[in-house]
């Protein structure tokens, strides 16, 4: 049923996108946009939320891209190619591609970009798509990149589509104390305003590489964390567009002839992680007790009004990399027995923290908490600012803390930023050194069988030993006004504003 619900809102896409395709685009105008959450960063080599990367999308480019039906194909670099041993990758530019600032884009600026994405004392979490500290990258004419990793990334062209923290983007971008403010890209759109997170203006380029585009002046963005209020900015004409909707207004919005609601398969998952450097989740067996003790169906229901597939993994049926490994059905004896074994037959007292910006993961934490009672795990629940709780993940202050993990393009996506020992962006404080070699092999390997079978044994390790606990995989929702033309709502998440234009 569940595979049935997913090519329905395949279909439904694919039409969607067509009847829009059918209509002759418009010039000029301002798209009000609503965004769930506020963003954290503008740089993208700090930036971590989905807030942050979406408002990027549109002002820096990669030089690979991920087109609507999530296809590789060409973007800034127009061919590439690997070397014999795998190790070095080749990439020949788009010539007449310039910045905002007016300067062309060079190899020069790739290799600037990327080592600064790679440089440790840069710190970021997102350098492993390019191999990390012992990558170098070199120019080779003014056109012509090349990129060496210690070892084969046998899928490095699309790792460098995943999202624009592997973005090229101009060294003017630098202030003076090393940080980066407001990029220049090579994008559609310039970053011309920025009032903190409460307001942000992105104005159309006129020079901008690719002719034809964008077709609206400007998209001027403001965060409504709070979903009703959200909806009701588009029902109420004050916003044009929305970054997700109330899926329990699912319904109604369809049923509102001044609101289009279009949905696709996401590639992401929902979960809670659980912190493995205190008890008592050091002890693989309480962490199991708690998924086991959850109903992920009726999670699912509650959190996301059904507009989800249930899983005990992180992936579900709408990628090819699915593992149907599932051993958490909801067994509370099985659960009471191995809090029992651990020692906590009496129970304990946890924390869940959930955000502000994101109501599913308070719903879905209150039917957690409800269920983890009966095995007598007694859950609080904070809910706080999504600053705040960014903060407090990265600082290792939390017993749990819920959210959801998108835009997963390739399957390491799913296994190796968040789990492999080190990284940055691995807040639970997991480790398995067979899980380690395991996805390091996996990104040596071409051959799709081969390297399912890799992270096939991956993700049994990770669902063992439960560092997260997977609960669902949720649809893709965008909403927006009748006569907002050529957005399409990509698995991926992404939001891409160039094609946008207005029918008024």
């Amino acid at each position: 049923m569940k595979r049935l619900v997913i090519a329905l809102l395949l279909l439904s896409l694919f039409v969607t996108s067509g009847l829009a395709a059918a209509q002759d685009p418009k010039e000029g105008g301002t798209l009000r946009a609503a965004w769930q959450a506020p963003w954290e960063s503008l740089d993208p080599h700090f930036a971590s939320t989905e807030a942050s990367f979406q408002v990027l999308n549109n002002v820096l480019e990669t030089l690979t891209f991920f087109d609507d039906e999530m296809n590789l194909i060409p973007w800034l670099a127009e061919t590439w190619s690997r070397s014999d041993d795998g190790l070095t990758w080749t990439f020949v530019l788009q010539d007449g591609v310039t910045f905002s600032n007016g300067r062309a884009l060079t190899a020069a600026d790739v290799v600037w970009s990327f080592s600064r994405l790679v440089d440790p004392e840069t710190g970021s979490g997102n350098a492993w798509r390019i191999g990390g500290a012992g990558t170098v990258i070199e120019a080779v004419d003014d056109l012509t990149v090349t990129i060496t990793t210690e070892s084969p990334i046998a899928n490095l062209p699309a790792s460098l589509a995943a999202n624009k923290s592997v973005a090229v983007l101009a060294k003017e971008s630098l202030e003076d104390d090393g940080t980066i403010q407001v990029p220049i890209g090579t994008g559609p759109f310039v970053i011309s305003e920025v009032e903190g997170t409460t307001r942000l203006v992105l104005t159309a380029r006129d020079d901008y590489w690719q002719a034809g585009v964008p077709y609206l002046d400007e998209v001027v963005i403001t965060p409504i964390t709070d979903d009703a209020a959200r909806d009701l900015a588009l029902q109420g004409g004050e916003v044009d567009w929305i970054f997700t909707i109330s899926p329990q207004n699912l319904e109604t919005l369809q049923n509102d002839d001044g609101v289009v609601v279009a949905l696709a398969p996401r590639l992401s998952y929902d979960y809670f992680g659980l912190n493995l450097t205190k008890a008592p989740f050091d002890d693989v067996r309480v962490r199991q007790a708690i998924a086991y003790a959850i109903d992920r169906e009726v999670i699912c229901q509650f959190a996301f009004f059904g507009l989800c597939e249930a899983t005990q993994g992180p992936t579900g049926s709408g990628t090819p990399w699915y593992f149907p490994y599932a051993p958490y059905d909801r067994d509370l004896d099985k659960a009471r027995a191995l809090l029992d074994e651990a020692g906590y037959g009496d129970g304990f007292e946890m924390e869940i923290m959930t955000a502000i910006g994101f109501d599913e993961t308070l719903r879905g934490a209150q039917v957690v908490e409800q269920q983890l009672d009966e095995v007598g795990i007694d859950v609080t629940i904070d809910n706080i600012e999504f600053g705040e709780w960014l903060d407090r993940e990265a600082a290792g202050e939390f017993d749990a803390f819920m959210l959801s993990w998108l835009g997963l393009t390739d399957v390491e996506d799913y296994f190796y930023l968040q789990h492999r020992t080190g990284n940055t962006f691995n807040f639970t404080g997991f480790s398995n050194e067979r899980f380690d070699e395991l996805v390091d092999q996996g990104r040596t390997i071409d051959d799709f069988d081969e390297r399912y079978a890799v992270y096939e044994e991956a993700n049994q390790i990770l669902v063992d030993e439960a560092p997260y606990i997977y609960m669902y995989v949720k649809a893709e929702v965008k909403a927006y006004a009748p006569y907002v033309k050529g957005f399409a709502t990509r698995s991926d998440s992404a939001v891409n504003f160039w094609t946008v234009w207005l029918d008024q």
